[in-house]
Formats: structure tokens, C-alpha cells, sequence
């Protein structure tokens, strides 16, 4: 037996009966969004407010590079508008992205101003002050792709041993610069043929293929360090147990790209790019590729289809090489080469390590009256026939490569240059004794 409705009255006293089904009153909902639960509490100053995010962006584990410039865009919001944080408004966000693009700053630049101030406002203090605001359009552009003729010419143009294992493995690997300079040797298994990338981007872990062609180097070269040891430690003395840092492998693949030759705007994340691209050529699968490189989203990954280059049966000759029957050139004609003087490659032989030779090389170039000396070359035989050299970068040769003519310059720039002396330098570094207590010159 159901239970009776309880009829009720107006204040007049007209009886009414209360509304039932969807359309009856409903239990209240508490709302946990409250301004109650916001990480700042009251009216804080501008840097007690910034202080308090910061905070806050720690204790949620944000990245240091992630909350290095967060920081400083608040800052900047801040002293743009003058006033106490919790007086912003939306109006106020819209004028200062406005003041940002009429100073010049590109979409990727405003698109990072409106993150820091979304998840300062609205995620951390629940203000909304962004509600409604949209992320700028970017510009859509295509990643630069280095033929494997370009990779051979830049792995040939890396003078030293370090970068040309640097560079090979970024393009052998396809991981990032910050991912490859942070490589210890505890994470090649060379068992498995394998290369661990432990927290890469997005914190997460994944593994990649290990070169076979770097295998037996990398074997020799783990011999003589190991377990926490960087492959790529820092060359700072005083900043021992450091890894390479990411800046100096952009300046390797800048020299690279000059000694090289490449006219292309190639930096280190081109070999990343180069990887994916000749992969899915070679006919590698998408999926395949998507784990390799540790993208989140496959339409990330499908960039590489674009830019790939077709298979010859579909690849259409143009409309103007079939009218004129124009045939392609495949190579540029050797520029002639020209004297630009006389060069000679002094040592000082240094005590040997291991039975490995060792020994410091001076170049010096005739010009004019009296030769220019080049020094701080280091010349190593790391195993039986094999010698590595360590070469400062142009910037250390400044002054002395001032003294120099234009075309004596220019062929310090070329690999042809680098080859030579690797080929010399290793050929006379051989034929050094082994006995050898005292430093000596030849």
C-alpha cells in the first residue's frame, strides 16, 4: 500500500500538491569548487602570490623547466598590471596577451604566457580568469629532413671521436638531445641490442634499438668506464659526475653543419626527425616508429608520412622534365681546390695509458713572415690501429685563424680538411714507440 500524498497550502491557504518524479526536489550537491579550496588564501602582494604557486607547482612535482618559466611569466603579468593578483580579470588577461603580440612575441611565446596564467588562476586558485580564451593558432610547418647523403657528410664532418658517436646515435636512435646526453653506460644492454631511456619527456621510460655498427666501439669504450658513468660526460673539470650538457650538442651539430656544408637550418632534433622519416622509407610501421620516438599520440607520429619520400611507382616526374626531357643531376661538380700554402702537424708525445699511445699536436700554418700556431689537439689511440682525436672548437683558434688569408680560412670549414688530418695524425701517432716514460718530440 503506497503512502499518502501530503497535500500542502500556499500562504493565501489554496491547497497545492509538491511536485514528484523528475520533477521533485532534489538532494543539494556540494560543491568542492569552492574558493575555499584555492592554494592562496586572502589578499596576498605579488610576491608572496608568486611564492605561493611556485610552491604549490613543487609539491605537484611540475618540472624544473617547466616551473622556470612559469615563474617568470607571472612575474611579468604581475608588474604589467600593477595591482594585487586577485584583482585580474579576465578582460585584464585578454589586454595583457594583446600587449604581448603588439610587442612582437610569436604564437608559441603567448600560447606559454596563457598556460602559466591558466594553471596559476584557474587550476591552483580556481579564479576562471582565462575561461573562454582560446590557445593562438600555430604556424603548421614541416620538420627539416637531412638526406642520408647529408648524414654521411655529417658524421664525416664530427672531428673527434665524442661527436661523431654523439650525432650517430641521436640519428641511429631517433632520442632526443636532453634524452641522449644523460645516457649511462649501465643503460646499454648489449644482449639484447637494446638502449633504455629511463624518464624521458612526459616521465616516461621506454627503449630504443643500439646500433650495431657503434656495438663494438661502445663495448671497447665500456671497458675502461662503467656503471654510473655518462657515455658523454661533461668537459668541465669542475663539474665532475655531470653529463654533456644539451647546449654544447647543439654547438656540435652547428659545427658539424658548417664543416659539412649543409645549407639546411639542421640542429640536433633534424636527426630525430631524419630517424623517423628514413624509417618508415626503409618500411618500418608507424606503430613501430611511434614507440621508438615515445610519442603520446600517433597523429604526431603521421608527420613523417607527409615528408617521407615515395616509392619510385609513385613518384610523378614533373610536367617540365617530361615536355624538355631534362635529365637530373645527381651530383654538383667539384669546385677546384686551390694552394693556400703550406701546413705542418708537430707532436709531443705524452706517457702512454693501457699500451695506448698518446700525444698532443700543434698545427702550424706558413702566412706571411711567420707560421700561425694551432694547439690543443689531443690525439689518443684507444685500441690497437685506432685513433681518436679531440679538437677545440673554431671559437678557441679565433685570433690566431684572424691572422690568416680568407681562402686559408675557408678550408678550415671543409670535412675534406678534418679527413686529412685524421688520416695523417693517425698514421704518424702508430708508428710512435710504446716504451715511452717521458714526454718527447717528433
Amino acid at each position: 500500500m503506497s503512502n499518502p500524498v501530503v497535500a500542502s497550502t500556499y500562504p493565501d491557504g489554496q491547497p497545492y500538491q509538491p511536485a514528484r518524479g523528475r520533477y521533485a526536489p532534489r538532494t543539494r550537491v556540494e560543491d568542492y569548487m569552492q574558493p575555499s579550496a584555492s592554494v592562496v588564501q586572502g589578499r596576498p602582494d605579488a610576491d608572496e602570490f608568486v611564492r605561493l604557486i611556485i610552491r604549490e607547482m613543487r609539491i605537484r612535482f611540475y618540472q624544473p623547466k617547466t616551473v622556470k618559466p612559469y615563474r617568470s611569466h607571472l612575474v611579468s603579468l604581475l608588474r604589467w598590471f600593477g595591482a594585487p593578483a586577485h584583482r585580474l580579470t579576465r578582460e585584464d588577461v585578454r589586454e595583457y596577451l594583446l600587449y604581448l603580440v603588439d610587442g612582437g612575441a610569436s604564437s608559441s611565446t603567448v600560447s606559454n604566457h596563457l598556460s602559466a596564467i591558466r594553471t596559476a588562476f584557474d587550476k591552483m586558485c580556481l579564479r576562471q580568469v582565462t575561461l573562454g580564451l582560446m590557445v593562438p593558432r600555430k604556424p603548421k610547418r614541416l620538420p627539416v629532413i637531412l638526406s642520408p647523403e647529408e648524414i654521411m657528410a655529417l658524421l664525416h664532418a664530427a672531428p673527434s671521436l665524442r661527436d661523431k658517436l654523439l650525432l650517430g646515435l641521436m640519428y641511429a636512435t631517433g632520442m632526443r638531445v636532453s634524452e641522449v646526453v644523460r645516457v649511462r653506460w649501465r643503460d646499454l644492454d648489449f644482449d639484447r641490442r637494446l638502449i633504455n631511456v629511463w624518464q624521458g619527456k612526459g616521465r616516461t621510460d621506454r627503449q630504443v634499438t643500439l646500433p650495431i655498427c657503434f656495438e663494438s666501439l661502445l663495448r671497447t669504450l665500456s671497458t675502461d668506464r662503467g656503471g654510473d658513468d655518462f657515455v658523454f660526460p661533461s668537459e668541465n673539470n669542475t663539474r665532475r659526475g655531470r653529463h654533456l650538457s644539451p647546449r654544447t650538442a647543439q654547438r656540435v651539430m652547428e659545427r658539424a653543419v658548417r664543416i659539412a656544408g649543409i645549407k639546411k637550418k639542421a640542429t640536433p632534433h633534424s636527426l630525430r626527425h631524419s630517424f623517423a622519416t628514413h624509417s618508415f622509407e626503409n618500411g618500418c610501421d608507424i606503430r613501430r616508429i611511434q614507440k621508438l620516438m615515445g610519442h603520446v599520440k600517433l597523429e604526431t607520429t603521421t608527420i613523417y608520412v607527409k615528408v617521407a619520400k615515395p616509392t619510385d611507382d609513385l613518384a610523378a616526374p614533373s610536367p617540365l622534365d617530361t615536355l624538355y626531357h631534362v635529365p637530373r643531376r645527381d651530383s654538383a661538380p667539384q669546385r677546384k681546390r686551390v694552394d693556400v700554402g703550406q701546413l705542418r702537424i708537430h707532436f709531443l708525445q705524452q706517457p702512454t695509458e693501457a699500451n695506448c699511445r698518446r700525444a698532443k699536436v700543434t698545427i702550424s700554418v706558413s702566412s706571411g713572415e711567420r707560421p700561425i700556431y694551432l694547439t690543443g689537439i689531443m690525439a689518443k689511440e684507444v685500441r690497437p690501429g685506432y685513433v681518436t682525436l679531440d679538437i677545440p672548437p673554431l671559437e678557441s683558434w679565433a685570433e690566431p685563424l684572424s691572422w690568416l688569408s680568407r681562402q686559408q680560412r675557408d678550408r678550415f670549414e671543409e670535412p675534406e680538411f678534418y679527413e686529412m688530418l685524421q688520416r695523417e695524425i693517425s698514421q704518424r701517432l702508430c708508428q710512435l714507440p710504446h716504451d715511452l716514460t717521458t714526454p718527447s718530440s717528433t
